[in-house]
């Protein structure tokens, strides 16, 4: 799989890595990823090359508004980096967008 270009709407996702840990992509422009993995307490972001992402995650089935809906719920009863709220409240506000200009 190659590099995505910035802002690539594919480039924001689910992922797992093998410990089972489960993380959401909140950036991604081909050469820096930021994700945000779900652990107890409080959430912070991750930053890793492009390189160094694909070596340790992979893409799950799992649901990005299912997703959203569980790493939110969290951030409020434990909290979150100002990075990891601010992304996991940008990509619940693009979903809201795209699912409203449905109807």
């Amino acid at each position: 799989m190659g590099r995505p270009k910035a802002n690539d709407e594919g480039s924001i996702m689910v992922v797992t890595n093998s410990q089972r840990a489960t993380a959401i992509v909140i950036r991604n422009d081909g050469h820096k990823v930021t994700l945000v993995p779900m652990k107890s307490g409080r959430l912070s972001a991750r930053v890793l090359s492009f390189d160094e992402f694909r070596e340790e995650w992979r893409e799950t089935g799992y649901g990005l508004a299912l997703a959203l809906t569980t790493f939110l719920s969290h951030v409020m009863k434990w909290g979150a980096s100002l990075e990891a709220s601010k992304g996991l409240e940008r990509l619940a506000a693009r979903d809201r967008n795209v699912v409203a200009s449905l109807f």
